[in-house]
């Protein structure tokens, strides 16, 4: 589960290499999320649904997050509204790289030595739902391509 864990989280981050900061904060239009986003989003599942639950004394990495984060799951709190993530210039995609190491981190050492199946299923869905947004960002990312004066024939 470990290395399925790393293999997919990398890949994530693979797909935004090409990206100038710039890249990951647009949103082109409601249905489009921008790239950071959705980073920061997966990062929030897993601390939200895996290591606030099932690791013992962890602590949130940054409260706010958990409002800004959260997409759809209304059982979880209060969220930002989808519609205005473009307007997120802060945290910067810096910040949320060192949320993703630092909740890696967590992950890595608690999946060292976990073996309650409830937890591997919750990972399990958290690798699956990041496949997902994996899938979005680039759908996203193209549109936003498509969006650019630069990109546009002349």
């Amino acid at each position: 589960m470990l290395e399925r864990y790393q293999k997919v989280r990398a890949l994530t981050e693979e797909l935004c290499q090409t990206l100038a900061p710039e890249d990951t904060v647009v949103q082109t239009m409601p249905d489009v999320s921008p790239t950071k986003w959705h980073l920061a989003h997966v990062t929030w599942f897993f601390e939200k649904f895996v290591l606030e639950p099932h690791s013992s004394g962890y602590m949130r990495y940054n409260e706010q997050y958990h409002y800004l984060f959260n997409s759809y799951y209304y059982s979880a709190g209060d969220m930002h509204s989808r519609t205005h993530r473009g307007l997120l210039s802060r945290p910067t995609l810096g910040e949320l790289f060192v949320y993703r190491t630092l909740v890696d981190a967590a992950r890595r050492e608690m999946l060292a030595g976990e073996d309650r199946e409830e937890v591997l299923y919750i990972v399990e869905l958290g690798l699956i739902h990041e496949l997902l947004h994996q899938d979005l960002m680039l759908t996203d990312i193209k549109h936003v391509c498509s969006c650019s004066p630069r990109n546009a024939a002349v």
